[in-house]
């Protein structure tokens, strides 16, 4: 199974952020992807989930919300065969647990990040919403029942898409949007190779409660209670 948000999505999304130099011809369904990007950023607060689709278990969750000052407040929390990762940070101190360590770093640390609407969290970017034209080898746009779905195939190597263990052999995103052109989710499929094995990692991603969360919970705290208890 591969790593988390940190390796696979973040890092895609620093790909697509250093690819989008040099602007490449839109391909099929990108009018509407970019739009989906640009509702995305402009939210105040959403909870991204991202679900095992063989499983049906919910493996990540990133939840953001701004405060008046733009100051980004977000929780996060991973799991895979692996790892375990949690996070949480209100600009002001950052809470981290990974695979039963607990650290705790405040503003003044030389390694402590502050995320803001003009320094976004790489989740809360466009970038979530992966989208560079010049590494997408296919491309496809169809009407389906009640709306639009959008299919690129990816080169997996250009845009830096990782698994725990093995290669990376292919890598594909489908879009789903409503009859208005409105993204309701989309899906990431990973290919692999693994001891001579190919492996396939299926993903679901929807935004919800956009605009509407109210209290970014710290998902590190229960590990710290563990650690007490």
């Amino acid at each position: 199974m591969r790593k988390f948000v940190r390796v696979l999505l973040a890092g895609i999304s620093a790909a697509v952020m250093l690819g989008s130099c040099g602007e490449a011809e839109d391909k099929a369904g990108g009018m509407l992807i970019k739009q989906a990007r640009e509702d995305y950023t402009s939210l105040d607060s959403a909870k991204v989930i991202m679900t095992d689709i063989s499983s049906g278990e919910e493996e990540q969750c990133f939840t953001f919300k701004y405060d008046e000052k733009d100051t980004l407040i977000f929780s996060y929390y991973g799991k895979s065969d692996n790892s375990e990762y949690a996070q949480y940070n209100n600009g002001l101190e950052c809470f981290t647990y990974e695979n039963g360590e607990v650290k705790h770093s405040v503003k003044s640390d030389a390694d402590f990040v502050r995320y803001t609407r003009k320094m976004p969290h790489p989740q809360a970017d466009k970038g979530l919403l992966i989208y560079t034209p010049k590494n997408i080898t296919s491309a496809k746009e169809e009407t389906i029942d009640g709306g639009i779905k959008v299919t690129h195939v990816y080169d997996s190597q250009k845009i830096g898409a990782k698994v725990e263990n093995g290669e990376v052999t292919g890598f594909t995103v489908e879009y789903y949007f409503d009859e208005d052109g409105e993204l309701e989710y989309f899906t990431e499929t990973t290919t692999a190779e693994t001891d001579g094995k190919e492996q396939t990692y299926a993903y679901r991603v929807d935004i919800t409660e956009k605009n509407s969360v109210g209290t970014v919970e710290n998902t590190v705290k229960q590990f710290m209670n563990d650690k007490a208890g």
